[in-house]
C-alpha cells in the first residue's frame, strides 16, 4: 500500500509538496480547482510542468485529484447537472495536466428523484464526463454516508453504476472512505465488521476496481449519515478494526490517502510537525513504515 495525504497546496504547490515528502507522504491527493466554485482556473503550463517535477523528484505517486464539492450528477436539475458535467470534464483534463492518475468525486444526491432515477441520471452524467477526455486518468465514485437523498451509501449503488457503463469499464473504479463506511452502518470498527464490509465490497464491486481508499476517523456515531472527519486516533472508530480493514490482503494495492484536520500552531499556520507524527501513527495502524 502506498500512503499519503490531501495537500493544500494554495499559492505554492512545489513546496506543498516538498512539505508532503517531509511529513510521510509517498502518495498525494490534491484539488485543481476551487473545491467550493464552479468556474475552473485558466491553464498554467509553466506551473503544471513544474508540479510534474515535483511528483517526480519527491516520488509521490500516484497523485490523487478531489474534484469540487458542487458537482451533482445525479441532480435532477438540468442547470446544475449540465454544470457539473462541464466542471467534472474540466477536473480531469486539468488532472492530466498535473500528472494525476485518477479523479475521485462525490455521486451526489437523487434530489427527491429516487435512487433508480438517480442512478441512471449519474450514469449519463459520467458516459459524457468521459467521452473525449483524456483516457489516462480514471474516474472514481465515492462511497457516502447515506440520509437525505445521497447515493453511494450502499455497495450495491456503486456496482450499479459501474455496471451500466462498460464501454468504459478502463477508466471507473470506486474510492472507499472510512469515516463514509462508518456513517453509512458498515461497523469496521471490529475485526469482524472489518472483514464483512470488505467481503461484501468484493462479492459486489470487486476490489480491484478500488484503487484508493480515503482513510479518515470520525467523531460521530456507526450509522449517523454525518460526514466528518478526525484524525486517526481521535475519533470514534476503534483502532482494532480499523487496523484489520487497512491491512487486509484485499486492498494491499490500494493507495491510502488521510483527509483529516491538519494541527496548527496558529490560526492558519499548518503545524507539520504533528502532522508528521500524524502521519506515522496512522501509517502504523496500516502496518506500514515512515518512507
Amino acid at each position: 500500500m502506498r500512503f499519503g495525504r490531501h495537500m493544500p497546496t494554495g499559492s505554492k504547490p512545489v513546496q506543498a509538496m516538498r512539505t508532503a515528502r517531509e511529513i510521510g507522504c509517498d502518495a498525494v491527493q490534491i484539488f485543481v480547482t476551487n473545491p467550493r466554485g464552479w468556474r475552473a482556473p485558466d491553464d498554467n503550463p509553466t506551473a503544471e510542468r513544474r508540479f510534474r517535477a515535483a511528483l517526480d523528484k519527491y516520488a509521490l505517486h500516484p497523485a490523487v485529484v478531489h474534484a469540487t464539492y458542487l458537482i451533482n450528477l445525479a441532480s435532477p436539475r438540468d442547470d446544475f447537472f449540465e454544470q457539473s458535467v462541464a466542471l467534472l470534464r474540466a477536473t480531469l483534463e486539468r488532472a492530466a495536466h498535473f500528472g494525476a492518475s485518477s479523479v475521485v468525486f462525490h455521486i451526489g444526491s437523487h434530489g427527491g428523484a429516487g435512487e433508480e432515477a438517480g442512478l441512471e441520471r449519474l450514469a449519463g452524467g459520467i458516459r459524457r464526463v468521459l467521452e473525449g477526455t483524456p483516457e489516462e486518468v480514471v474516474l472514481l465514485l465515492e462511497n457516502d454516508v447515506g440520509g437525505g437523498g445521497k447515493l453511494g451509501y450502499r455497495f450495491e449503488n456503486l456496482a450499479a453504476v459501474l455496471d451500466m457503463l462498460p464501454e468504459h469499464a478502463g477508466r471507473l473504479g470506486v474510492c472507499l472512505d472510512t469515516a463514509h463506511l462508518w456513517g453509512a452502518g458498515f461497523d469496521i470498527g471490529t475485526p469482524p465488521g472489518a472483514e464483512q464490509a470488505i467481503a461484501e465490497a468484493d462479492r459486489i464491486i470487486g476490489l480491484q476496481r478500488v484503487p484508493v481508499l480515503h482513510v479518515n476517523d470520525t467523531p460521530k456515531a456507526l450509522g449517523s449519515h454525518l460526514d466528518n472527519h478526525a484524525r486517526i486516533g481521535e475519533g470514534v472508530i476503534p483502532s482494532e478494526g480499523f487496523a484489520t480493514f487497512l491491512r487486509h490482503p484485499l486492498l494491499a494495492h490500494t493507495t491510502g490517502l488521510l483527509e483529516t484536520p491538519i494541527a496548527e500552531v496558529t490560526q492558519g499556520q499548518p503545524d507539520w510537525e504533528a502532522d508528521r507524527a500524524h502521519m506515522c501513527r496512522a501509517r502504523a495502524l496500516a502496518g506500514l513504515k515512515m518512507p
